[in-house]
């Protein structure tokens, strides 16, 4: 029951923050571009890069191109209907988190439908291009099972980075400003999520499955539909069950927001 009332709050509020965002038409359409423009200068330096040296790490352009399109769908499910958590530093500062707690409605659900990115839209457009492209020239022998995993990993990929933001969110109430931590963490997500992280030695990777689990998000289970698990230092069972951590890191981040909102202190008083 509660969980169909929170669903049916945020379609309510969502659609209320795209109708706004609406008005503006031109806007809409340049931003709409935008967003397709950003993500593909990563393809386009994905391509020159393979182009002069042919592989990285073993992995030649087919493989990562997949990688890449397989982040990029994850991305768009993180973005598209929570984008609004990078508004977060602004409300706490502004004091219109005042206004969010006064509402019977969960604060969460209204910091995630503050606004509608509409640069998102341009994500997911080039995101499910690419995934469908990608995935039919990638070196894998697509069956049901095999189709029915990856969808299952880009969601899990997409909930991996709508937890780090929203332990970021959580972060906001004491830190007042975390704009630089979610910079790195989406420039990080962004340059290096859509390459094999194995490339950075095993140090760096482990790090990439921990402190900041960006490995989660397409890289291993890419390793899984591409057969080449044997380049993972990890055990195949864990490599394998990577689409499963998502909902444990948005867990996490969203236990984190709830712990951290007795903490936020308004500027007006």
């Amino acid at each position: 029951m509660a969980e169909q009332t929170w669903a049916r709050q945020y379609v309510i509020l969502q659609r209320a923050a795209l109708r706004a965002a609406l008005q503006y038409r031109v806007n809409f359409w340049t931003t709409l571009m935008g967003g397709v423009a950003y993500q593909g200068t990563q393809l386009l330096f994905l391509g020159v890069l393979l182009g002069k040296f042919g592989m990285i790490a073993g992995w030649g352009f087919p493989e990562i191109a997949f990688v890449f399109a397989m982040r990029l769908a994850s991305h768009a499910l993180y973005v598209v209907p929570f984008g609004s958590l990078r508004l977060t530093d602004l409300i706490v500062r502004d004091g219109e988190f005042d206004r969010v707690l006064l509402r019977p409605v969960n604060p969460f659900l209204q910091v995630i439908t503050r606004g509608f990115p509409l640069m998102s839209l341009g994500d997911a457009l080039l995101g499910a291009g690419a995934l469908v492209i990608f995935s039919w020239h990638a070196p894998v022998d697509w069956d049901a099972l095999k189709i029915v995993y990856l969808l299952l990993a880009v969601i899990g990929g997409g909930l991996v980075e709508t937890g780090i933001q929203t332990f970021f969110c959580g972060l906001s109430f004491i830190a007042t400003s975390t704009f630089s931590l979610r910079i790195f963490a989406d420039n990080s997500i962004t340059q290096f999520s859509g390459y094999p992280l194995t490339m950075f030695g095993r140090g760096v990777f482990y790090g990439f499955c921990t402190v900041f689990p960006m490995a989660f998000i397409a890289f291993l289970p890419a390793t899984v539909l591409l057969g080449k698990t044997s380049d993972v230092p990890l055990p195949l069972w864990l490599v394998v069950a990577s689409p499963l951590v998502g909902p444990v890191v948005l867990a996490l981040g969203y236990a984190f927001f709830i712990r951290m909102l007795p903490t936020y202190s308004s500027p007006g008083s």
